[in-house]
């Protein structure tokens, strides 16, 4: 990582499992280091939600939005399994977690970032954050309820104090997030606002930053995920064969995009260079994210993307962009 004598090491992602597809290995080998770590997650990850139950969750109208706050929390729920995996563990007392859970919705952190006013089309109708807290029913576990006892509203302010208190509480030296052409709209948001939350409090750190989606792929997120990261779903037989741990990460498409290569390659612990899947710790991690996993038979296109696309990620080495935060 650096030659210098590191603080705290954050690790903070817009959605559940992000932390887990671009950092599992960084974490894992930070931990063996003695380093103190932290992950925060922004999002819940609950735009989208199928089924007929239930009739109300956390608060939410009973249809649609109740099945939206019930996968975000299922989703929170999920990432404090993930990463119990890798030895965090979450507390209701923010000063003693390891894992922090902001609570704001899917695909709203653009809009939320450029709101002075509450936003108030969020899929959940609760126009607040939530999330998970551990037990299942519990969807008072967001980091503003947590410190404060009140919930964030969907407005600039509000996200900039919840991303002010994470530092405060974190105190890093190395942030790993999102690189800002990442075409997932969540994901280039979150890196300007972290970027410019570590500006505001004026001490010196080095973000590293990773590329989850591929530039470009922001109305086409979907598809593109059959085509990287590498091998892509036409250079194999089924999708299982894109759990590739022996391979390192190509360029997506003809270039890495507008900053050139990584400058920072991290070989991930040999626990997680497994050739079995069964064994593979980074694969372990993913795979607790079962909601996102889907690889049922579907017609004549017969595989999820997801089902490929997750298993892509276990590779030799995570990749990163690193840029020097000066007060």
């Amino acid at each position: 990582m650096s030659s210098r004598e590191p603080g705290p090491l954050l690790v903070v992602v817009a959605h559940p499992d992000d932390e887990a597809l671009g950092f599992a290995g960084v974490i894992a080998r930070a931990r063996s280091e003695g380093r103190r770590i932290y992950i925060a997650v922004v999002t819940n990850g609950d735009d989208r939600a199928h089924g007929r139950l239930p009739l109300r969750f956390c608060g939410a109208p009973r249809g649609r939005p109740a099945r939206v706050a019930r996968l975000g929390v299922r989703r929170g729920s999920e990432t404090l399994k993930a990463m119990s995996l890798l030895g965090l563990r979450h507390s209701r007392d923010p000063k003693a977690s390891d894992v922090f859970l902001l609570g704001y919705p899917n695909y709203g952190l653009e809009t939320i970032a450029g709101s002075d006013a509450p936003w108030t089309g969020d899929a959940t109708g609760l126009h607040r954050t939530y999330a998970a807290a551990g037990a299942w029913h519990r969807c008072d576990g967001d980091l503003s309820n947590l410190l404060r006892g009140r919930h964030s509203q969907h407005c600039m302010a509000d996200l900039a104090r919840d991303l002010d208190d994470l530092l405060e509480l974190t105190g890093p030296s190395d942030v790993y997030t999102h690189v800002e052409f990442d075409g997932h709209p969540d994901h280039a948001e979150l890196h300007r606002q972290i970027v410019a939350a570590l500006r505001r409090r004026g001490r010196p750190v080095i973000v590293h930053s990773t590329l989850i989606h591929p530039a470009g792929t922001r109305d086409r997120m979907h598809e593109s995920a059959y085509d990287w990261p590498n091998p892509a779903q036409h250079e194999v037989a089924t999708p299982y064969e894109r759990f590739t741990p022996e391979l390192n990460f190509a360029p997506p498409g003809e270039s890495w995009g507008p900053l050139g290569p990584p400058d920072e390659l991290i070989e991930v612990p040999p626990s997680m260079q497994s050739s079995d899947p069964a064994q593979n710790l980074k694969w372990q991690v993913i795979a607790s994210y079962a909601s996102q996993l889907e690889c049922r038979v579907r017609g004549a296109d017969p595989y999820h993307p997801s089902c490929g696309y997750m298993r892509a990620f276990v590779k030799r080495v995570e990749f990163f962009w690193t840029l020097r935060v000066s007060p």
